[in-house]
């Protein structure tokens, strides 16, 4: 019969506080709406045929 090691749970030793996480949310939505601003504008102008004359 095969034996499994039983996982021993271990919490970390260190841990992020909420002053530096509210500097990484703020971070975040900086990149994001940077890179909204980059984004080029749709296209929603009606495309023009050319007709054969």
């Amino acid at each position: 019969m095969a034996r499994q090691l039983a996982l021993i749970e271990t919490t970390p030793e260190w841990r992020i506080d909420e002053r530096t996480r509210e500097i990484g949310r703020r971070g975040i939505a900086q990149a994001r709406a940077a890179l909204a601003a980059a984004r080029p504008a749709p296209d929603n102008a009606p495309t023009q045929h050319r007709s054969a004359a």
